[in-house]
């Protein structure tokens, strides 16, 4: 791996049973869905990787979403939550280093 090459962030949305009831946290990675393939672009593979957890052990401030490699945990997540998220955390990857 060269020193040139970019860092890539991982996104992990729980979609364990709390944080997706009520279809919560599907509707979530749909939007994250679309954001990560708008910042990816050309790229592959891009600065961004979207994953999915069956749990993160923190169902009780859930929906969560967990941001690497800065172990950033965003709990309590909605779709005005993570829009925000998007905007500062993910689609500045693409401009740092």
């Amino acid at each position: 791996m060269s020193s040139e090459t970019p860092k890539r962030k991982r996104v992990v949305l729980c979609m364990g049973q709390y944080c997706n009831a009520g279809r919560r946290a599907k509707r979530l990675y749909q939007q994250l869905e679309t954001a990560v393939f708008d910042i990816n672009g050309d790229q592959f593979p891009g600065p961004l990787k979207l994953e999915i957890a069956n749990c993160l052990s923190m169902c009780g401030a859930g929906p969560n979403l967990m941001i690497y490699p800065e172990a950033r945990a965003v709990n309590s997540l909605d779709e005005e939550k993570l829009r925000v998220v998007i905007d500062q955390y993910l689609r500045t990857v693409s401009t740092e280093d």
